[in-house]
């Protein structure tokens, strides 16, 4: 199969044949110390020290502005394309690779999205593939981009960072602003990533969302 070499490379690299997790957290004694201050604190959910520590911490992280905490990825992606203006029977442009939450964030809007391919390199949306298909289906009526075949605005595009890999944004944003449509990252699995330029994931469209851990 072709997913063979893949699968073998891994396993040299973390040097074992067992199954190896995507995903595992690492719990030691420091973050044990610091739940148990916070449990201890009282203020274990919206507001409190560790919450605006985060919030602080994460604008200097990414090199934005300002930085809001809220209660799960999803509904911060939610929240941001509400504020990009995507309404009710918008559609919003994201990748067909990607985890269900970028998808769940544009229904949630009672907006319908629209997948579009991936690069092989980055695994994050293509801007080849987005703007072919912009190309191929969209037109601009008094300033918006609209779906010729659907009649739906094309209200946002959401691209999301896979594994840490940032998808090649400048190209992304710029097509955004040829058609006018704000780009909103997900940027959940790239926190922390930064271009050869220095800039970091969630920093380049209109607005971005990640999952953020001190």
């Amino acid at each position: 199969m072709q997913t063979d070499k893949l699968i073998r490379s891994i396993r040299d690299i973390f040097q074992t044949k067992e199954f190896i997790p995507l995903h595992e957290p690492k719990l030691g004694a420091r973050e044990q110390e610091l739940v148990t201050d916070c449990l201890r604190s009282t203020f274990v959910s919206s507001v409190g020290e560790y919450v605006n520590r985060a919030e602080d911490q994460l604008a200097e992280l990414t090199g934005t502005a300002k930085a809001t905490a809220v209660v799960n990825g999803t509904a911060a992606l939610q929240v941001a394309l509400r504020l990009a203006g995507v309404k009710a029977g918008d559609e919003v442009i994201t990748q067909a690779l990607t985890f269900v939450a970028t998808a769940n964030a544009i229904a949630y809007n009672n907006a319908e999205a629209v997948f579009v391919d991936v690069d092989l390199d980055t695994m994050g949306l293509s801007p080849v593939a987005m703007e072919k298909w912009l190309e191929e289906n969209a037109e601009m009526r008094e300033g918006s981009a609209f779906n010729k075949k659907t009649n739906r605005r094309i209200a946002a595009c959401m691209p999301m960072h896979t594994f840490g890999f940032i998808c090649r944004m400048t190209e992304i944003v710029a097509i955004g602003e040829k058609w006018n449509i704000p780009v909103v990252e997900d940027a959940a699995e790239a926190l922390g990533s930064y271009t050869g330029e220095g800039k970091s994931a969630g920093s380049f469209g209109l607005m971005g969302a990640g999952d953020y851990y001190e």
